[in-house]
């Protein structure tokens, strides 16, 4: 099951992953309304057994530190991001919000293009498409994708922040289109979700960035 929680400070989405039968979750995103996705936890009488982030931005990372101290779980994230998280502060300030983050500690580093791990019971592959960042992954769990900034369902995921780069996000998303099905369900870093075959033929924004028609 996937429970979105929008965020309200800053608008981004986080996501709790639970797995069928069971009441763990993995924390996807956690931004910036820490106490306000922790309510939705006790709600659902979820318990968290780790966060993944899917890139190093501020409003991916802003609430992993409440909740590795507050559920003594791991934190993972890519290799490539952990310098770019360290700018949190940097990039809030760029966005023009009032808002101090504990720059977090990670427990566990992916590395390379892709990897399967398996954190409680739950059996994911992760795979590195940079471009928006150099760490950004999308996590597989099943018929789920967790894209992070790299797809939306109608818009570009290309804001000119530091560290972007077109081309590389052009080659990801191609990628994307290459190797997963398009009955999987996007659940992206803001906006709504929907199928991948859908974004392919429908977000128009996408398809003249990836093929300049």
């Amino acid at each position: 099951m996937v429970y979105l929680i929008k965020n309200k400070t800053f608008s981004s989405n986080t996501y709790l992953l639970s797995g069928e039968n069971e009441k763990h979750c993995l924390i996807i995103d956690p931004g910036l309304d820490e106490s306000f996705i922790d309510n939705r936890i006790h709600e659902l009488h979820l318990t968290p057994v780790a966060i993944i982030a899917t890139h190093g931005h501020f409003d991916h990372i802003a609430g992993v530190t409440y909740f590795k101290d507050t559920y003594s779980i791991p934190f993972y994230i890519h290799e490539a991001d952990v310098k770019i998280s360290k700018s949190a502060n940097f990039f809030l300030k760029i966005a023009g919000i009032n808002h101090k983050i504990i720059t977090p500690t990670y427990d566990f580093l992916f590395k390379g293009e892709h990897e399967k791990i398996t954190i409680s019971n739950f059996n994911l592959d992760i795979y590195n498409l940079s471009g928006h960042s150099n760490g950004s992954i999308v996590i597989k769990y099943g018929d789920n994708l967790f894209s992070g900034d790299i797809i939306y369902k109608n818009k570009l995921g290309f804001n000119n922040f530091p560290g972007e780069d077109r081309v590389k996000l052009r080659e990801s998303v191609i990628k994307m289109f290459k190797i997963f099905p398009d009955n999987s369900t996007i659940f992206p870093g803001h906006g709504e979700s929907e199928y991948l075959g859908v974004i392919k033929k429908n977000n128009t924004d996408l398809l003249d960035f990836l093929y300049k028609r």
